[in-house]
């Protein structure tokens, strides 16, 4: 009956949120590609000003991470909340179309990252609420392939259209881009509405037997019923907690920035996030190959097809054999390679083989997340206060990333991929503290001690 149970969850889930996350990076990051066309000439952009409309998004996506996350559980409709919040985000990359100046253009960036905000912490605090500790990173990695494949797909969509749509109904190539990507994402936010579940206890196509099973297993997952388990009318044999002193929002946040574990979570998913800045330049590095403009294009799909696959084969061992620290340093070490490559030679060969590598410090990017989920089992507002938190570290350096990638830096990016270098020794210093204190934390559990408010005698333990 689990296996069903769980069959129909990542029917109902998985595809949906894939989607909808190949389309929130399609719409944060079409810039870059777009950059390629004729956007900086037609909106008389300079080199400062373009890195400055690709930081702002930033500005509201990170605002406003942990006030919706907060707000979505208390609301307890994600199936909702997050096709909305697309929704949002959709119109507005669709307007993006119209602008005509420089300030237009950093409105509606700002405005988009306020929209985005609520998507990524959103889902893996939703995903959190449906699969146990040994279940979560495999389908995070699932989720999180979205992001990858959107940056595969981005390449071959800007391609095509920079290439063939250029001029059409008096348009510009990039105009286009934004147009198409918007009504995209416009469309598959409505269609998840009617898609996605919300909560184990009130999803109504599960039947009473299936929705109890559901909350038996979260329950199971960490030894103890959540704080924030709330009475349902439907399920009224589920012997639940009554509310809780957890229940306030701000309360939620307090435990979870006084908890040293998120603090160091923060610390070394800034410092990976640093590193994995590139992303939001990566166009502009492959451009330093010399190739036209279609090739660029072209050329930017492979590294994120490898990475796409080398992260879901990572998470899902790490999954089985319930081991999380090694897994997540592979990835920045093979990151180290293809910078140290990239800072001491322009040849073409070995200067791609680079770029192959540089992306894979995203293998510890889905992987961190879950991590986090599991180290942060209860009550619910404080992982959902946790996930934001640490989201917002993971996204502050994508402010200041692009301007280490300043145009007159190609090819070599000396400084840009100096400041990578440095910041992945650092995240992985992080993962190794991170690895000794959930340690610690499991001898005291093993020696029947409580920890976050769980008895060591239910047997939970801190995966590491």
């Amino acid at each position: 009956m689990e296996k069903r149970l769980k069959l129909k969850i990542d029917i109902a889930i998985l595809p949906a949120v894939i989607l909808m996350y190949i389309m929130n990076y399609l719409d944060r990051n079409n810039i870059a590609a777009a950059k390629l066309g004729t956007m900086i000439e037609d909106l008389h952009l300079t080199s400062t000003q373009y890195s400055t409309c690709v930081s702002i998004l930033f500005v509201g996506y990170i605002s406003m991470q942990i006030p919706s996350n907060l707000i979505l559980e208390k609301v307890g409709r994600p199936g909702l909340y997050l096709p909305s919040a697309m929704t949002i985000w959709g119109i507005l990359s669709t307007l993006t179309c119209v602008v005509k100046s420089y300030q237009g253009l950093l409105v509606i960036r700002l405005l988009i990252g306020f929209a985005e905000a609520a998507f990524y912490p959103g889902v893996m605090f939703y995903l959190s609420c449906w699969y146990t500790k040994f279940e979560i990173a495999k389908r995070a990695a699932i989720f999180v392939v979205g992001s990858w494949l959107s940056g595969a797909f981005s390449g071959l969509i800007a391609y095509g259209v920079l290439t063939y749509l250029d001029g059409v109904h008096g348009l510009a190539a990039w105009r286009w881009l934004f147009l198409i990507e918007g009504v995209i994402t416009i469309g598959i936010a409505l269609t998840s509405m009617l898609v996605l579940p919300n909560l184990p206890a009130t999803t109504r196509w599960l039947s009473k037997e299936e929705r109890l099973l559901a909350i038996v297993r979260m329950i199971e997952d960490v030894g103890t019923r959540d704080d924030d388990a709330a009475p349902n009318s439907e399920l009224e044999t589920v012997d639940v907690l009554p509310q809780s002193k957890f229940r306030s929002a701000m309360v939620g946040f307090t435990m979870a920035v006084r908890d040293p574990k998120v603090l160091n979570f923060l610390q070394m998913m800034f410092c990976f996030a640093t590193t994995a800045g590139i992303n939001t330049v990566f166009p502009t590095i492959v451009n330093s190959l010399g190739f036209d403009r279609p090739k660029t294009l072209l050329l930017t799909a492979p590294p994120w097809l490898l990475v796409a696959i080398t992260s879901v084969i990572n998470s899902f061992h790490s999954d089985k054999t319930g081991e999380r620290y090694w897994h997540m340093m592979w990835g920045p070490c093979l990151s180290l390679v293809g910078f140290v490559i990239g800072i001491s030679t322009t040849k073409t060969a070995p200067r791609y083989v680079a770029m192959m590598l540089l992306l894979q410090i995203y293998n510890s990017w889905s992987l961190g997340f879950a991590w986090l989920s599991n180290s942060v089992p209860r009550p619910p507002i404080k992982r959902a206060a946790a996930v934001a938190a640490v989201n917002i570290g993971g996204n502050i350096p994508n402010i200041f990333v692009p301007y280490l990638f300043y145009s007159t830096a190609s090819p070599n990016f000396y400084v840009g991929f100096a400041v990578c270098i440095v910041f992945a020794f650092l995240g992985m210093t992080g993962a190794t503290t991170l690895r000794w204190q959930l340690s610690r934390l499991n001898k005291k559990l093993a020696a029947g001690e409580t920890v976050d408010g769980l008895d060591g005698n239910t047997g939970f333990r801190f995966l590491h």
